[in-house]
Order: C-alpha cells, then sequence, then structure tokens
C-alpha cells in the first residue's frame, strides 16, 4: 500500500464540529439535562429551537444589509 499524504484532521474532527456549532448556535445546553416531565423537556427544546432561528434570521438580514452596502442600494 503506498501512502501519499497523512490527513491531519477529518471531516469529523473536534474542532470543525466545534466551530460549526458555534457559528450556527449551539441549541441546547452542554451536559445531562432531567426533566420531571415531557413538557418540561419539550419547552426548553422549543425555546433552543426559537432561539437558533432567531439568530439565523438575524445574521442573514445583516448579510442582506453588508450585500445592500456593498453594491449602493438603498434599504427598503
Amino acid at each position: 500500500m503506498r501512502i501519499v499524504g497523512k490527513r491531519k484532521q477529518g471531516s469529523g474532527d473536534r474542532a470543525a464540529l466545534d466551530a460549526l456549532v458555534l457559528k450556527f448556535g449551539g441549541g441546547a445546553k452542554k451536559g445531562v439535562l432531567r426533566y420531571r416531565t415531557a413538557e418540561e423537556a419539550n419547552r426548553d427544546w422549543d425555546q433552543w429551537m426559537s432561539e437558533r432561528v432567531q439568530r439565523r434570521l438575524k445574521d442573514r438580514a445583516d448579510a442582506e444589509a453588508i450585500r445592500r452596502a456593498l453594491s449602493g442600494v438603498a434599504a427598503d
């Protein structure tokens, strides 16, 4: 077997995954979460998803504002 090169980090490495989580919003807290009821767990999950969607919408709006500023188009 011939070895051409050595991969320093694979696509599933921890640093890259952590960077993606930070970029797109982490979602749930780290650690083991215990709930008394399924409703409590669902409430937290809904909150995390809502926060993540809001963060993404804000990021997209910011990106669009930057694109408009660079192209010289006035905002609506």
